[in-house]
């Protein structure tokens, strides 16, 4: 009887040792397979709203992890420039204007710009109905309202194409990020986003409707300077093209998704941060789009590096002082990780 307890003891302790292995190699697995997932920091322009719907919808989505991307989103803010991120490393990739992109590369920064975002400018000016301003053409002499820290220069550009002199001819005035100026009367024009302070002035604080206004349209303008872009460093690209195509393959992928559902799109960068209501994130990601995907493009052109409006952009840069050298466009851009990546 004695041996036969310490045998049923012993296969006891055996079963249990077993048990115990055997959660231990489950958990390793699993941290081995987390462990597997590559790290990568974008650096955002700005805090979570529809404007970067294409990334948050795809990290929502889990399209960087079926990448092995394990991806982290920094929100921006008025202390927090994409390019230094970047520069200092505590960031890979950043979001910026492609305008701002310039300034830096013509001062011999190590970045390509290898996503644009947005493909026509989002910026406008808007004017009541009875101002009797519906172009450029009828800036002169008039209050216009700019941000500056570069949104400047496509409204010098505007002036010059008119023939004005933008630094006599137009009365600039430093704008708030309201429309309050505009609602007031103090301004006569006032800069808007396509996808923000114009929609503002349709909601019920200001109460707009769009038989309202007037829009001065950089695009139709002729004007038009690309805004939204992904960059890295050139150095850090070479050394990490697979990882840089995976990324942008998720990425494409999550404003694709974003096209086809931007109700859902609006209230999963809503749920991130909440840092504005439901529904101005959600026509915000409707109208973000237009510019993501102008006049009925298919998803294919999603990030796509047009050359044509590349040059424009530098061209029109040069032309409006916002940068003074010439910049090679095959040094500024790289479309060759947007084609692998699109499976050209």
């Amino acid at each position: 009887m004695k041996r036969g307890k310490r045998f049923i003891l012993l296969v006891i302790a055996v079963l249990a040792v077993s048990v115990l292995a055997a959660g231990c190699g489950s958990g390793g697995e699993e941290t081995a397979d987390s462990g597997d997932l590559d790290k990568l920091t974008v650096q955002s322009l700005w805090l979570p709203q529809g404007q970067f719907a294409g990334l948050y919808t795809a990290l929502e989505k889990g399209y960087y992890e079926e990448e092995g991307i394990d991806l982290e989103i920094l929100p921006g803010g008025t202390d927090v420039t994409a390019e230094d991120q970047v520069e200092n490393d505590v960031a890979q990739i950043g979001m910026c204007f492609y305008i701002s992109l310039l300034t830096y590369q013509e001062s011999g920064a190590d970045f390509v710009n290898v996503f644009q975002t947005m493909q026509t400018s989002p910026q406008w000016l808007v004017t009541k109905k009875d101002s009797g301003i519906t172009s450029g053409k009828d800036l002169k002499g008039k209050k216009v309202g700019s941000w500056f820290g570069g949104r400047q220069y496509e409204l010098y550009a505007l002036a010059q194409k008119y023939g004005y002199d933008p630094e006599k001819d137009v009365e600039w005035v430093q704008q708030d990020y309201t429309m309050d100026q505009f609602d007031s009367g103090e301004l006569d024009a006032a800069s808007a986003m396509s996808y923000n302070e114009y929609l503002l002035l349709l909601e019920e604080e200001y109460g707009y409707d769009e038989d309202d206004l007037n829009v001065i349209d950089m695009n139709e303008e002729g004007v038009a300077m690309l805004e939204d872009c992904l960059f890295v460093k050139k150095s850090w690209a070479e050394e990490n093209k697979d990882l840089l195509v995976r990324f942008l393959r998720a990425t494409i992928k999550g404003w694709k998704y974003a096209a086809e559902n931007p109700e859902e799109a609006g209230e999963i960068v809503y749920n991130v941060g909440e840092s504005a209501t439901l529904e101005h994130q959600v026509a915000m990601t409707k109208q973000v789009l237009e510019s993501v995907l102008p006049d009925g493009a298919d998803s294919s052109k999603i990030g796509y590096l047009d050359p044509e409006r590349i040059q424009q952009t530098i061209d029109l840069g040069k032309e409006s002082g916002l940068i003074s050298k010439d910049i090679d466009i095959n040094d500024s851009i790289d479309s060759s990780y947007w084609e692998e990546a699109i499976g050209q």
